[in-house]
């Protein structure tokens, strides 16, 4: 099953503030929260429940054999 991303998500909704954070999770290879969660506060201390949906399609997409 694959879970749709928010309307808010930075993998979708591009701008320069976004583009700084998807390309530092790929960079680093560090999961985020979800903006929905918590507001978008503690953003880099991701659990697999408030994991950004748009990380895990690239993870899927990204770690396919």
């Amino acid at each position: 099953m694959c879970v749709s991303t928010c309307k808010e998500c930075p993998w979708v909704v591009r701008n320069n503030h976004n583009n700084n954070i998807v390309e530092f999770s790929k960079r680093m290879d560090k999961p985020h929260n979800c903006h929905m969660v918590n507001g978008g506060k503690d953003l880099w201390n991701a659990t697999e429940s408030t994991k950004c949906n748009g990380r895990i399609q690239y993870e899927k997409t990204r770690y396919k054999l």
